[in-house]
């Protein structure tokens, strides 16, 4: 089945999505096989040039076009430039499917802090918040684990254990809303959205799929 096809029969089973949506992934649009980066999306921290064991890959499981990440010991970020008025679609909308978590994961412990999935959106003003999918802490843990105050990043933990790994889950969260109780003030635009995924800091092995990513009104 072609990426298009799959994406036309997605929408179908889905719906359209809301007309003022802003869409993050392009996965339909795109070829099965290795993301090519460097245009829409790149690997960050840019000062970085990673040569993954696995580079990510477009894939189209069970008829849905979604984003494979898999490391083994390593970490693989990349994302793509994206403004976004929190004001207008504060809610961030996106489904995603863990399929092999790291061992021994905890966002709590700085020398564990692996995850087979994370979405990050980062702000201007040098401020970000990650939604997680982690191995032991539970849902609802939140931690800041960066010793710099540079950028201030927010880990927050949405779905937690081996429970449903295999399957895929929709998320959503008011990011407006997050973006006020973690740091205490109104956020300002987004200017870029990361997917991870990490094994480096328990030397082990990840593997996860992002489907569909957007932002919507309430």
């Amino acid at each position: 089945m072609s990426l298009a096809v799959a994406g036309l029969a997605l929408a179908l089973t889905l719906g359209a999505g809301p007309s003022r949506a802003v869409r993050v992934d392009d996965w339909a649009s795109r070829q099965a096989g290795p993301l090519e980066l460097g245009g829409a999306w790149r690997t960050y921290p840019f000062y970085e040039r990673p040569a993954f064991t696995q580079p990510p890959a477009v894939v189209v499981d069970g008829g849905r076009p979604a984003l494979r990440l898999s490391t083994d010991n390593e970490s693989m970020r990349l994302g793509r430039a994206l403004k976004v008025d929190l004001r207008q679609t504060p809610r961030l909308v996106w489904e995603w499917k863990a399929l092999v978590l790291p061992e021994r994961g905890d966002v709590r412990n700085r020398r564990l802090n692996d995850q087979a999935a994370r979405l990050m959106v980062v702000f201007e003003g040098m401020r970000g918040i990650a939604y997680v999918w982690d191995t032991s802490a539970p849902v609802g843990a939140e931690t800041q684990p960066d010793l710099l105050e540079i950028f201030q990043r927010v880990l927050i933990v949405v779905r937690s254990g081996a429970s449903g790994v295999g399957q895929w889950h929709r998320q959503t969260r008011d990011v407006h809303a997050d973006y006020r109780r973690v740091f205490g003030e109104e956020p300002r635009a987004t200017n870029f959205i990361g997917l991870e995924s990490h094994s480096n800091d328990t030397r082990s092995r990840s593997a996860a799929l992002f489907g569909a990513v957007y932002f919507e009104p309430r």
